[in-house]
């Protein structure tokens, strides 16, 4: 087994007669150093307690220092040999400071979380990628932008963290959800580098407060599918896109945004879900028609007008988000609506109001694709399409 202690290179001698301090590991009779930056006099140095002593001339401060930095850099060391030890049943001394280098100045986590958020765009996981972008901006607000390696995320920072959200009046929901994307980061981060360390969340206990959900009534959807609005207006394809994700059993906004024509068929549209992958099949009503029939002539392999072939997709959708969202909001203000327009709630207002009418749980969740695998096996064979049509054909006749 390798062993680690602290030194003196007796050998490197300053002009002054002052000898480096180093902290040495011995392994299979070779030896390798790490220099803790300071030089002591020969009287100053205990060998056998591996410390810096004091001989009453020498500032106590400094002295203090000294050994304290000698006993983080061993800390660091033994761990590097104890996990080298548990990934190699023979090693090398430079296995241990291979790992030594990765906990000390390995991939930064802000690094480490940056290439995720890079490789999640390059594969068109944008939602993870926005997710995960928040969590990077939050932590580099509340604890500075300079990066720092994975070991230094200790339960003393992810508590001073939390902290520091909750006196900045930061809800209790939205910590939730940096703090499960950081702990997911970490936690992956870790496995892909082989590190073996114990939990910094190991302290902080969090969980989601219940929400009211962002559902409208009957009557509000209706008056905001029956609203006179400009022909080729942005208000007027913002209220359009909220009613088709009504009339599709709550299709999301990214699934509308890159919905092609050729996902549309005679009597069904196909699609996947951006979010899941899950392949959803919605069959064509005469409220999906008459608004299909609007945008018929757009231009491009999208279905509706809302990016430029030129732009990127998911570039394009992300500016449409805000632009529709920002439409909704001056439908919600002419309505004088109390709860504003969301692109999420015809989603939730799709499944409450089938929810009301006596439409069984399981089946508002299969048309949702909201299901387990194991939840939609059971009921898989009772569940073919006419019957997810039937039920989204009820629901899109209250709004007539």
């Amino acid at each position: 087994m390798a062993t680690v202690k602290t030194v003196l290179v007796k050998g490197r001698r300053t002009q002054n007669g002052r000898f480096p301090l180093v902290v040495q590991v011995l392994h299979k009779r070779k030896k390798k150093v790490v220099y803790t930056g300071f030089s002591i006099a020969e009287s100053l140095f205990d060998p056998t307690m591996g410390r810096v002593i004091n001989d009453g001339k020498s500032d106590p401060e400094l002295i203090r220092r000294i050994n304290s930095k000698c006993e983080g850099i061993s800390r660091t060391l033994l761990k590097s040999v104890s996990m080298t030890e548990k990934k190699l049943c023979v090693y090398e001394i430079e296995d241990v400071f291979k790992t030594y280098d990765l906990l000390t100045h390995g991939t930064g986590f802000y690094s480490y979380i940056s290439d995720k958020i890079r490789e999640l765009r390059q594969s068109g996981h944008e939602g993870t990628a926005r997710a995960y972008n928040s969590s990077l901006s939050s932590m580099k607000k509340f604890l500075g932008s300079r990066d720092f390696p994975f070991n230094k995320l200790s339960p003393q920072v992810i508590t001073m963290y939390h902290k520091q959200l909750l006196a900045s009046g930061v809800c209790e929901n939205t910590i939730c959800f940096y703090l499960h994307n950081i702990k997911a980061l970490y936690r992956k981060g870790c496995q892909e580098m082989g590190l073996e360390q114990p939990s910094p969340f190991r302290e902080v206990h969090f969980k989601t407060e219940k929400t009211v959900k962002r559902c409208l009534e009957t009557d509000v959807i209706k008056k905001v599918s029956r609203l006179e609005l400009e022909e080729g207006s942005t208000v007027s394809l913002a209220r359009d896109i909220f009613m088709f994700s009504f009339y599709t059993r709550g299709m999301s906004f990214v699934d509308i945004a890159l919905l092609k024509k050729a996902d549309l068929f005679p009597d069904e549209i196909c699609y996947r879900r951006h979010k899941t992958g899950q392949l959803m099949r919605v069959g064509i009503n005469r409220q999906i028609i008459r608004i299909l029939t609007k945008y018929e002539n757009t231009v491009g392999e999208y279905v509706f007008p809302l990016f430029t072939e030129e732009q990127e997709p998911y570039a394009g959708y992300k500016n449409a988000y805000h632009k529709i969202r920002y439409a909704l909001k001056k439908i919600s203000c002419s309505l004088g609506l109390s709860t504003p327009l969301r692109l999420h709630a015809a989603r939730h207002s799709w499944a409450t109001i089938a929810k009301e009418h006596g439409i069984p749980v399981h089946i508002i969740g299969e048309c949702l694709g909201h299901m387990s695998e194991e939840t939609t096996r059971i009921y898989l064979k009772d569940l073919d399409r006419s019957v997810l049509d039937e039920v989204n054909n009820q629901i899109a006749e209250i709004i007539v």
